[in-house]
């Protein structure tokens, strides 16, 4: 048995995930009339808002549906708010494919406070309280084609845990499941305006990794690398100051060279201010959030199990690439949290996103694939 084994058995390492085709079919057969769907999604100017929706109409679903978009409240400052005319494209999108079998309601996210600090990550983890508003629904569904990071990351989490631990009063707990429509290139397009000039910790995801009495205790940063984020990987590498650094980088992945093009467009500050070892770097398909998890968990418990000597480890991840890459990450750190180790999320805000024209006329052509992860439910019971 080997060390990072001797934890104990990877929580999703058996796991459900479908795509295309195959997704639309899992729905059909799953999703019968005899289920109540909650379905959730951002309401946002990204191309990909209502792919995963549509997916799931043309299933053929006969469950009922309600529909939560979530709002944003940005503030009159943000780069997002030139994006309106999309953002209401896409809610009449929305409507249309709610109309007559969906029920369709908003709520509303802060993103800033009156004093102006930013409380989009705790709100985000506030928008569901408990097991009662999930009453009467079989099944759960998070769509974060158009959610960022510093939200959907905390509302996973939150939902996940309100499923583990929340009191059923004799009910059946849904099933819970996330959704992204996945487009590497759309992704590295879409871009971060009004970096913020520190990096922060992504609520709750940070609390024990600056107490005190483990302050000794060497950091291992493992940073999932994406195009255009070499301004965020700096910032966030000051604030950790880590002790060894174990990159995550997408291969195999639908361009066969995007590793090696990470590498070159990050060559001088990975090998010359970070120092990276070149054997300290980790691969994972960009398709396969699972495979992701798994080896940053891997990696985690063997510098760990290394580090013994020293009191062990913190682990700081930074999610910096795609959706499907990021929730891997996000599965790794929910996991271990719970299992009380110090594992933190790093993360750089932004005041909102901008996406050029010459993206904006492309993006609905470059082809995007809707994916289905099934975190929580019917499929992990013994």
């Amino acid at each position: 048995m080997s060390e990072y084994e001797s934890f104990g058995v990877a929580r999703w390492h058996n796991y459900v995930m479908e795509h295309g085709p195959g997704l639309e079919e899992f729905w059909q057969m799953h999703l019968c009339a005899a289920r109540r769907v909650l379905f959730i999604l951002g309401k946002g100017f990204d191309p990909r808002m209502c792919l995963a929706l549509r997916s799931l109409m043309n299933a053929g679903s006969t469950a009922k549906h309600d529909i939560i978009a979530i709002e944003f409240e940005e503030g009159a400052s943000s780069p997002s708010k030139a994006y309106q005319p999309l953002v209401q494209e896409n809610w009449v999108e929305l409507e249309g494919l709610a109309a007559g079998k969906a029920s369709l309601s908003t709520k509303l996210l802060r993103m800033w406070s009156d004093d102006g600090r930013r409380i989009g990550s705790r709100g985000a983890a506030g928008l569901f309280g408990s097991l009662h508003d999930f009453d009467g629904y079989t099944d759960v569904i998070l769509d974060i084609s158009s959610l960022p990071r510093g939200i959907y990351f905390p509302l996973i989490a939150k939902i996940l845990y309100i499923l583990d631990e929340g009191e059923t009063d004799g009910q059946n707990k849904p099933n819970f499941y996330v959704v992204v429509a996945e487009n590497p290139i759309l992704d590295s397009q879409i871009q971060d305006e009004g970096i913020d000039d520190t990096a922060t910790y992504v609520y709750p995801f940070g609390g024990g990794l600056e107490m005190e009495a483990t302050a000794g205790h060497p950091k291992v940063w493992i940073p999932v690398l994406g195009e255009r984020q070499a301004t965020q990987l700096g910032r966030i590498y000051d604030l950790i100051s880590p002790d060894e650094i174990a990159p995550l980088l997408p291969s195999p992945s639908v361009n066969p060279r995007r590793s090696d093009d990470l590498l070159l467009e990050y060559r001088e500050l990975l090998f010359e201010r970070f120092r990276v070892e070149p054997g300290n770097f980790i691969f994972a398909s960009e398709r396969n959030p699972f495979e992701v998890y798994r080896q940053i968990r891997r990696a985690v418990l063997h510098y760990r199990d290394a580090l013994h000597p020293l009191g062990g480890c913190k682990a700081v991840i930074s999610a910096l690439s795609t959706k499907l890459l990021s929730v891997g990450a996000l599965l790794v750190a929910y996991e271990l949290k719970q299992a009380k180790l110090d594992v933190g999320i790093a993360h750089v805000e932004c005041q909102g996103y901008t996406m050029g024209a010459k993206e904006k006329e492309s993006s609905p052509k470059t082809p995007s694939e809707v994916f289905g992860l099934w975190l929580w439910g019917e499929c992990y019971e013994p």
